[in-house]
């Protein structure tokens, strides 16, 4: 018996920006960006935050290591919670041609790693100097980008991965505030 879905499996094949966006990154190809995101790609993921981390002290202490920990636990809860709720397929199911330059697994609606290079983007907004804020958005945005071109995601999974990352970032912020008025003078 088949299930009944109230958001049918292949809804993103339906807008068609999406798709020809989606087209128009995976199909050209470039051997100096494969090469690029074989690697860089592996940035997107959570387990190199400590790679991060010593931008986050230099720019705001153990404050900013606060708001990160929060926004990241927000998105943390977000991701799967809308990944399992839409339970999308990844391009390369759903359609031919499509360059994968990774093995995929889980759902695609909206992009995880997205979300994290926006929320990390969207902490260092509150702490950084103009030029970190620039490195982490030129992060930010490879990781993005690096997504489609690696058919990985759809765009709109990663535009929406990096709104949730951002405004992660922006709630992280005033929960931070209500935190240390809780424990007032230990932060």
């Amino acid at each position: 018996m088949s299930e009944k879905r109230l958001i049918p499996p292949d809804w993103e094949l339906k807008i068609k920006w999406n798709v020809k966006l989606f087209r128009a990154i995976n199909s050209r190809r470039s051997r100096f960006l494969d090469r690029f995101y074989r690697y860089f790609f592996r940035l997107g993921k959570s387990y190199t935050l400590p790679v991060f981390l010593p931008f986050f002290y230099y720019a705001g202490g153990f404050e900013s290591f606060l708001h990160l920990f929060l926004s990241l636990v927000l998105t943390g809860v977000l991701m799967p919670a809308i990944k399992y709720t839409f339970r999308h397929q990844r391009p390369s199911k759903l359609m031919d041609d499509v360059y994968l330059l990774e093995p995929v697994t889980l759902k695609s609606f909206p992009s995880a790693d997205a979300a994290y290079a926006f929320t990390l983007l969207g902490v260092i907004i509150f702490y950084g100097n103009l030029y970190l804020i620039a490195l982490f958005s030129v992060y930010a945005f490879l990781i993005a980008y690096g997504r489609v071109y690696m058919g990985a995601h759809f765009p709109v999974d990663v535009i929406v991965g990096s709104v949730i990352g951002l405004l992660s970032g922006a709630a992280g912020a005033y929960l931070t505030d209500i935190v240390k008025e809780i424990f007032n003078g230990y932060f």
